[in-house]
């Protein structure tokens, strides 16, 4: 992660999380040795393979480990700081916003949910 990306949501078992967070954070995991995909594949939604990488990542550097990730919070700020990956972003054809683009490189997970392809 870097300066261009920010959480929206918190991160955690039982938390109402945001798709495109929960991608960009296991993608930039994934990149940097924390995070293999499931069998299933990798999803915008938060599982144990994610918590499990999460709190690899926090005890390797020494912070609270904890299997949660805060906006602007301890584990954010030092994957900003030590992350050089990006989060991917493209315009939604429908609703024309920039979003990370989790099920389609044309429509947004917003507009996916609404059915719109």
């Amino acid at each position: 992660m870097t300066q261009d990306y920010r959480l929206k949501s918190a991160i955690g078992a039982d938390r109402e999380t945001d798709p495109d967070d929960i991608w960009t954070v296991k993608n930039n995991l994934k990149n940097n040795g924390y995070f293999s995909a499931p069998p299933y594949g990798v999803t915008p939604y938060p599982d144990q393979f994610l918590l499990d990488a999460i709190k690899q990542y926090q005890k390797e550097n020494d912070l609270k480990v904890d299997g949660i990730m805060l906006p602007d919070g301890e584990t954010e700020r030092h994957m900003l700081e030590n992350f050089a990956a990006k989060s991917p972003t493209m315009w939604c054809r429908h609703c024309q916003g920039p979003h990370g683009g989790v099920y389609s490189p044309t429509v947004c997970f917003q507009c996916w949910q609404k059915g719109l392809r």
